[in-house]
């Protein structure tokens, strides 16, 4: 996500040379980790390297069952390695497994399980970070505070608790050694990335893709971003019963931020004992206000995770977890939307001159826009049921074969889009673009989403 609109806190410096004294004793003190990393990914790049000269000159119907054997034996190995080494590796997978457009289908589905490893730190060793946030004297701030947590992260965990006020409140609190490993592994990654320069298949910028995890994850780390992205995010006009959870300001730190506690359930346990009309009703608000966000207010929470919506016993949906907030230009709600619609197959247009003009590098083989071409058609036949998860990730695993240079703002939004269409399709829930599009005809679906990102222009 593009941040160049405000200043985003981080406390590690991303301009200091590659080894220095600080680094070098950094590794050290990770070497077992390093050595772990590093003896995996040196497996991982002599067998592509053996492959590739095995079959050099092989028509591509003869390698291409050879490589997906290897992206298989290779995705498995990457997924031990992020699962032993924890900390910034799980966040790692995470990130790899929502880019299809840059690794290819077995490393997605290798490391799709590493979207929800999160461990539970004993309440105990959580103190610490208490004390040096809110004070020695923290527990006086507090009526009680539950050591259960409600919900647990890969860097945090949530608590409830209730304030010397009598407010109950939920206690977002940093796991206590995640800046220590994320520390250790920021050097071993760019090291890594420096070596795997031109080594990976699909032309991959392995350092670009190490460089922007490297930033999402410090950005994630302290959380005075989330505290900024939850007030600006609740500051917006959305959908009457969408709520966004209210600071306590006073007890936010770079570790530690503290909200009002909802009262409610989670979004999935509420459906799965509802009647069907009403979680149709719940469904579509959400989806309005998805819409709603990406298509007129040019900000969207990033992350969602079913967990992170909860429904209040008036039937209003919270949604909570503001680590991360995509944003996009007008333009780029524009050209989206009218790519998305495209594909989706509501409106008509040139896939092409669509991908060009939406920021995507790269030559794209003309064999290529025709089968892109072919499958719009497919999905405009009343037979077909559109399933807008499966466009988005034949759109990205395509790109990915063809070495297309995907923009970040796209993969963002398309893992939204694509997490709350499967979503939808779970409980078989029509998916539309707009908001309030299930009560239009798609014709006023396609104006509407023109009409409006050519205004906002």
């Amino acid at each position: 996500m593009s941040n160049a609109d405000f200043e985003v806190y981080s406390e590690f410096t991303f301009d200091e040379p590659l080894i220095n004294m600080r680094k070098a004793k950094q590794l050290w003190h990770g070497r077992r980790r390093t050595t772990r990393a590093v003896s995996t990914v040196i497996r991982i790049e002599r067998s592509y390297a053996r492959l590739n000269k095995k079959t050099e000159g092989w028509p591509k119907e003869q390698y291409k069952p050879l490589y997906k054997e290897q992206h298989i034996k290779n995705a498995d190995l990457l997924y031990r390695l992020c699962k032993n080494n924890g900390a910034t590796w799980v966040k790692l997978a995470q990130f790899l497994s929502a880019r299809p457009d840059m690794l290819p289908k077995a490393y997605i589905e290798a490391l799709k399980p590493l979207q929800n490893e999160n461990h539970k730190v004993p309440f105990p060793k959580l103190v610490t970070v208490l004390q040096e946030e809110l004070g020695w004297n923290w527990r006086d701030k507090f009526e009680w505070v539950d050591e259960n947590p409600i919900a647990t992260a890969s860097i945090a965990q949530v608590h409830k608790a209730r304030t010397k006020e009598g407010v109950d409140v939920a206690i977002k609190i940093q796991q206590p050694k995640v800046r220590d490993l994320f520390d250790e592994d920021f050097t071993t990654f760019q090291l890594i990335a420096r070596a795997l320069r031109g080594k990976l298949p699909a032309n991959l910028d392995i350092e670009q893709m190490v460089m922007a995890l490297l930033e999402m994850t410090a950005e994630e780390l302290d959380f005075r971003n989330e505290e900024r992205n939850t007030r600006d995010f609740g500051a917006l006009n959305h959908h009457p019963r969408i709520r966004i959870p209210v600071l306590v300001d006073h007890l936010c730190t770079k570790r530690v931020i503290v909200t009002e506690w909802i009262v409610g359930s989670r979004l999935t346990e509420h459906l799965d004992r509802s009647n069907k009309e009403e979680a149709k009703d719940l469904l579509n608000v959400l989806q309005d206000s998805y819409m709603q966000q990406i298509t007129q207010l040019g900000k969207f929470q990033a992350d969602p995770h079913p967990g992170n919506f909860l429904v209040t016993p008036e039937k209003d949906i919270f949604i909570v977890d503001y680590g991360t907030i995509g944003r996009l230009t007008p333009e780029e709600t524009m050209n989206y939307s009218m790519l998305i619609m495209v594909l989706l197959g509501h409106m008509e247009g040139n896939i092409g001159k669509l991908l060009a003009k939406s920021g995507f590098q790269g030559n794209i083989p003309n064999e290529m826009l025709e089968d892109m071409s072919q499958y719009v058609i497919r999905t405009k036949r009343p037979a077909k049921k559109l399933n807008v998860e499966e466009v988005i990730g034949e759109l990205l695993e395509t790109l990915q074969e063809a070495h297309v240079v995907v923009p970040d703002q796209f993969v963002s939004l398309g893992r939204v889009i694509g997490t709350l269409g499967g979503f939808m399709q779970t409980y078989k829930v029509p998916f539309t673009w707009m908001p309030g599009g299930g009560k239009k005809d798609k014709k006023e679906d396609t104006k509407d989403a023109t009409e409006k990102a050519a205004d906002t222009k």
